[in-house]
């Protein structure tokens, strides 16, 4: 016996475009359905990247500069601290001398291993 029933078949496309622009045909037909909507797609994802680019440039900017002072107050930080234990050695006070020193030393060392920690992740 045969079998009477007609095979059907389906075949389905798919597109799949990623990008700050539409593809090419696809601006065609946008361009046709609106006269020069082409050029404004094309200038909105100019205007875009260049918003990107300026947001990105600040980014670094304001990175650099937070670096940059956190360094020099580390730097001051130090001078300051060290004064303060030749200070308190002059002055005789030998155990202030050692808590200060102790304590600038693990403040220091508790915030390189905090970074590194935090870079690591």
């Amino acid at each position: 016996m045969r079998n009477t029933n007609p095979v059907k078949e389906v075949v389905q496309v798919r597109q799949h475009y990623s990008g700050p622009l539409p593809q090419p045909e696809s601006l065609a037909q946008y361009d046709q359905i609106v006269p020069g909507a082409a050029e404004r797609i094309i200038k909105m994802a100019e205007k875009e990247m260049e918003y990107r680019h300026r947001v990105e440039d600040s980014m670094t900017r304001s990175a650099i500069r937070s670096t940059f002072l956190g360094i020099i107050f580390a730097f001051m930080s130090v001078l300051i601290l060290s004064g303060s234990v030749v200070y308190a050695l002059y002055r005789g006070f030998d155990t202030v001398a050692g808590y200060i020193a102790v304590g600038s030393i693990a403040a220091v060392a508790g915030v390189f291993i905090f970074f590194k920690a935090k870079e690591s992740r």
